[in-house]
């Protein structure tokens, strides 16, 4: 059975408008609510995907955050909340792609910032749309054993914004589920530069699946 990340309150609302739509014999409107509720339903769907992580196997390994597209790589990028001389990934994801957003390493919260209100269309580059990396959006700073990674997402102009659930303090196993991506948008990615970038640009990622980056003793 096909799983979404549609929150519980909103299909029983649904459910509720159908049945008074076939109570009231509204059945030309109930029928083309149906569809536009399966619709939805199916454009968030979640995937089943049950990681068995192996701390062996995958130290020093970075997964994919999201399913999407790489559309932009740099190195030696400053950033005010992550820190300086890291490594920048951009990707794209399609409104077709499942919306997941998984943990690309095993992590402590560390902060959780929301800055909603910019936004740009998801097939430009983030700098020459946004014009700072410390833009508005939703930035997640993951600390790793005193090692700070940065994600953080911006919405496009016809998205919406992440659903997280997560708050700082909480630690995560690396691809694990943390919230989903409404209808996709950007991610940026900002690494470490200790990190050995294993993906280019116009790469196909898979959230939890994609190695994107390995640090070279782990290689």
């Amino acid at each position: 059975m096909v799983k979404s990340y549609l929150p519980a309150k909103f299909n029983t609302f649904a459910f509720i408008v159908f049945f008074l739509l076939w109570l009231f014999s509204f059945y030309k409107t109930m029928l083309l609510a149906m569809v536009a509720y399966v619709v939805l339903y199916v454009t968030l769907r979640k995937n089943r995907n049950d990681f068995r992580d192996d701390p062996m196997s995958t130290k020093g390994v970075m997964f994919s955050p999201a399913n999407g597209k790489i559309v932009h790589i740099e190195h030696n990028v400053s950033h005010g909340m992550y820190g300086e001389q890291l490594v920048e990934i951009q990707i794209m994801i399609p409104w077709w792609k499942e919306m997941g957003v998984f943990m690309p390493l095993s992590a402590e919260i560390k902060t959780l910032l929301v800055l909603k209100g910019q936004s740009f269309f998801r097939y430009h580059k983030a700098e020459e749309k946004i014009g700072t990396r410390e833009g508005k959006g939703v930035a997640l700073a993951l600390d790793n054993r005193g090692e700070t990674t940065g994600l953080t997402f911006f919405k496009c102009k016809v998205g919406l914004w992440p659903e997280l659930m997560v708050m700082p303090g909480d630690r995560g196993g690396r691809r694990v589920n943390i919230g989903y991506f409404p209808f996709g948008g950007t991610v940026m990615l900002y690494l470490p530069k200790k990190y050995e970038i294993l993906m280019k640009i116009n790469d196909e990622v898979t959230a939890g699946e994609s190695i994107l980056a390995v640090i070279p003793d782990h290689a």
